[in-house]
Order: structure tokens, then sequence, then C-alpha cells
């Protein structure tokens, strides 16, 4: 399969589906980011091009830039097409993007473009992070065994570890209690939850 993962921002995905897109590359499977923006409002643009080139080498994925500018992405023409190009070359089974109900403008707008963008292809899920409102999964993934494996993507965002803006909250401790709760939802220790925009059933039954 040829899995696409679209998000605002470094850090974004794997937060939300770290543990999935190991899982699937282990498996052999494609694994391809498509980053919106640079995230230099939450730090050093160049640190933060190097903590994500580190991130997609451990999930040997392909990594795409969309070129925004952080906290400007503009629900527009030019992102729709930015998605439509890389869904084009890609040529996705299954596409992840940000929950569009959250709090940071980015991840709504990251999200609205993509919902067009993906109008016609099958198997879209949404993934949560820190600032998502309302997200109520009914798609979970085990990530028990992979669970330190996430975590070690994190890691490669080390600039952002501990910007949640919580005091003493580290963004891995975010992660681990995220994925605790999500796991309890579904009778598991540790999973990521996912909302589905469409999901087709034959495509879970022959993977």
């Amino acid at each position: 399969m040829n899995i696409l993962g679209i998000g605002a921002h470094p850090d974004d995905l794997e937060f939300g589906c770290g543990g999935l897109f190991y899982k699937l590359s282990a498996r052999g499977h494609k694994i391809n980011m498509l980053v919106m923006t640079g995230g230099d409002i939450g730090g050093n643009p160049g640190a933060r091009k190097v903590e994500q080139e580190k991130a997609a080498g451990l999930l040997k994925a392909e990594l795409f830039w969309g070129g925004f500018r952080d906290t400007e992405v503009p629900m527009s023409r030019e992102i729709i097409q930015t998605a439509e190009r890389h869904i084009a070359l890609v040529k996705p089974d299954l596409i992840l993007v940000n929950y569009g109900d959250d709090t940071h403008q980015d991840h709504r707008n990251v999200s609205r473009a993509v919902v067009t963008a993906a109008r016609y292809r099958k198997n879209i899920l949404f993934y949560e992070v820190p600032t998502t409102m309302n997200f109520v999964p009914t798609i979970f993934s085990d990530i028990g065994g992979v669970i330190n494996k996430k975590v070690r993507l994190l890691k490669c965002h080390c600039s952002q570890i501990y910007r949640t803006r919580v005091k003493n909250l580290s963004i891995i401790e975010s992660a681990r209690s995220a994925a605790v709760f999500r796991g309890y939802q579904d009778r598991l220790k540790y999973a990521e939850g996912f909302v589905p925009q469409r999901l087709l059933l034959d495509f879970i039954l022959k993977r």
C-alpha cells in the first residue's frame, strides 16, 4: 500500500499516527508524509526541518513539504491544489490528516483542504493532536508493541518536547497519556484513535 499522511506542522503526524505508521512501515507498506509548514513560529525552522527529516528517516518515509508559513495556512485554492498534487503523485490507498475541529487554525484549514482535495479518494482517516477538540474515535490501532518506537519518533522533535504550554508536561507524557486513554476505549493498553471520513471495509479485510 501507499500511505499518505498530511500534517500542518512537524510532529503532528508522529503524535497522531506515529505508532500506526511504524506498524505499516514494518510490514513493507510505503509511508509518505506531507508537512504543510516548517513550524517556524514554534521554533527554529532549520532545526525543525532537520527534526522532521530524522523522524521520516526512522519510518523510511518519503517526506514532502507544502511550503506554507506556520500560523498562516489559508483555506484557499492554493492549499487544495497542493494537497491534490501530492495525492496524484502518491496515489495513496489510505490518507490520514488532522481532525478539523481544533483550536489551531492551521489544523482546521489543512483538514478542510484535504477533505476537498481527496473528495474522489477512498479511505480517509482523521487523527488527533493535543489541540484537537471533540474527537470521538471509532477506529483504533493497537500500538502496544510500538509505543516505545512512537516515543522515539517524537523525541526526534527534540526542540518541541517541552513546548506543550503546560508547566512540566512533555509531549512524550502527553502522547503516552493519549495512548492509554484511547487504548482503554478499545480495551487495550495503548492505542491510537481515528475518526473516518470514509473507510472501505474490504480494505481492512484484505490487509
